[in-house]
């Protein structure tokens, strides 16, 4: 595919993540602008390059990136437990909406609240309704504990464990570090070595973020769309990219802009809420109260 083209190779070990790398290849180049992509990464435009160098090349901005997001791990984290808690055991409460909303973390624990073509179905009523009770119950103590840590294992098995409390509460405005530009000189002055996965997840969304770090020195943090405009951070609600409707003004698709699209209705809705709150034009009537206000706030 490069044939023709003048490049040149880096060959560096699996270790520290994709942030790491990027760290380790910028100190081997002397270009004074990069961009990086994982290999997540699916360029989805003509001219992408053009685009996001036509702002990212401005003194005035920080980063330009393809996807931006409002969204908190620590408030995702602590709605996707409360659905859950809600729901665990045999006898466990069937609501329709929260099924529907919710199916992407509940088929996994309550496969029969779902037809096989992927719609939601009501449950058959248990034929041992007390002994269905006394589980629940059960499940319900034995789950407080698993449901109190404040980490992802106890969502998604086998995510690393780590205190959500550490990421900013919503709107948590950053830009994803899957494709950006950003100056080389610029980018060195944050280097560091992730050496676990929360590291890197600090780096994109924490309070110390690389976008909340440029912000707090004046710089702008931009995301790019295909239609070649630039989209400041309070303008990302109507960008049309990350989980915004069809996203058809992504510049770069990644896996999860691909799982995004391939959910169902509802758990699409679900994903863009936690996102981007209350900035979403409105949410289905039938959306579920889970307790939770993620509530416009100043920029």
């Amino acid at each position: 595919m490069l044939d023709g083209v003048e490049y040149r190779g880096l060959e560096l070990p699996d270790v520290g993540f994709d942030i790491g790398t990027y760290f380790e290849a910028a100190r081997q180049v002397s270009n004074r602008h990069l961009v990086f992509l994982n290999t997540y990464c699916e360029i989805s435009s003509d001219g992408w390059l053009s685009a996001l160098s036509r702002y990212g090349l401005e003194d005035g901005v920080g980063v330009a990136g393809t996807m931006g997001s409002y969204e908190s791990l620590r408030d995702s984290v602590q709605i996707l437990k409360e659905v859950i808690r809600r729901n665990i055991g045999l006898g466990a409460n069937y609501d329709r909406n929260v099924a529907h909303y919710f199916d992407f973390i509940l088929r996994p624990r309550h496969r029969r609240w779902y037809s096989p073509a992927g719609g939601v179905v009501a449950p058959r009523r248990s034929r041992f309704p007390l002994l269905s009770k006394v589980a629940s119950a059960a499940a319900q103590l034995a789950g407080r504990p698993w449901l109190a840590f404040r980490g992802t294992a106890s969502i998604w098995p086998g995510a690393p464990r780590f205190d959500v409390e550490q990421f900013p509460r919503f709107p948590n405005a950053h830009v994803r570090s899957n494709a950006f530009m950003i100056r080389r000189e610029r980018w060195l002055e944050f280097a560091f070595q992730p050496r676990r996965k929360i590291d890197t997840s600090l780096f994109e969304s924490g309070p110390q973020s690389l976008t909340a770090r440029l912000r707090a020195s004046g710089l702008a943090t931009v995301v790019v769309g295909a239609d070649g405009r630039r989209y400041d951070v309070a303008d990302w609600p109507g960008s049309r990219t990350f989980r915004l409707g069809d996203q058809a003004n992504l510049l770069v698709h990644d896996n999860h802009t691909r799982a995004f699209e391939a959910m169902s209705p509802g758990a699409r809705v679900a994903h863009a809420w936690m996102t981007w709150g209350d900035y979403l034009d409105a949410v289905p009537a039938d959306f579920p109260d889970l307790g939770f206000a993620l509530a416009r706030a100043s920029h």
